[in-house]
C-alpha cells in the first residue's frame, strides 16, 4: 500500500485568492480533458484528486491540506496519499472474503461428503481475492497521480516546497 507523504508548500497567493482560483477552476467542466485535477475546499482547507474521465478509483491518492497565511502568501500543509476509504477497502475486502473461505473449509473438514460444496464455497471467494489483488496491483501506487496534483499546484498556485 502506498504511504501518505507530508506536503509543506508556499504559494505567493493569499488563502482567499487560492479559494477563489480553485473554485473557478473546478467550475470549468473541461469537456475535452481526458483527466484532470478536481476537488473542493475553501480558504482554510483543500482536497484535491487526479481523476480520469469515466473512471472511479477510491484507491487513487488525494491531497488533504490546510491553508494558513504565511510570509505574504499561503502555507499549504497536509498529506498526499490514499483516502481513508482507499486505505480501509483492502482490509474489508479480504477480511469479508476470508470468512467464506474459513466457513467453507470448516464445512468440508467436519461434514462428510461436502467436498464439491466446499470447493465452490471457498473457490469463488478465493478467486475474488486473486482478482482484487490483481486489480490493486494493476492500479499501481499512484505516483503519476501524485505528480499531476503537485504539478497542478505549481502551475495554478505557484506553490513551491517550503
Amino acid at each position: 500500500m502506498a504511504k501518505s507523504e507530508a506536503i509543506d508548500l508556499h504559494s505567493p497567493l493569499s488563502p482567499e485568492a487560492i479559494a477563489h482560483k480553485l473554485k473557478a477552476i473546478m467550475a470549468d467542466p473541461m469537456d475535452g480533458a481526458k483527466a484532470r485535477v478536481f476537488g473542493s475546499g475553501d480558504q482554510y482547507v483543500m482536497r484535491l484528486r487526479y481523476a480520469r474521465r469515466n473512471v472511479q478509483n477510491a484507491m487513487a491518492p488525494e491531497l488533504e491540506a490546510a491553508m494558513e497565511p504565511y510570509a505574504g502568501g499561503t502555507r499549504i500543509t497536509g498529506t498526499l496519499g490514499r483516502s481513508t476509504a482507499g486505505r480501509l477497502f483492502p482490509y474489508i475486502w479480504f477480511g469479508f472474503l476470508s470468512i467464506f473461505v474459513i466457513v467453507g473449509a470448516a464445512i468440508v473438514w467436519f461434514v462428510p461428503g461436502t467436498l464439491l460444496f466446499g470447493a465452490i464455497f471457498t473457490g469463488i471467494p478465493m478467486l475474488m481475492m486473486v482478482m482484487g489483488a490483481a486489480a490493486m496491483r494493476v492500479g499501481g501506487d499512484g505516483s503519476k497521480d501524485r505528480e499531476e496534483i503537485l504539478a497542478f499546484l505549481r502551475r495554478e498556485l505557484d506553490a513551491r516546497p517550503l
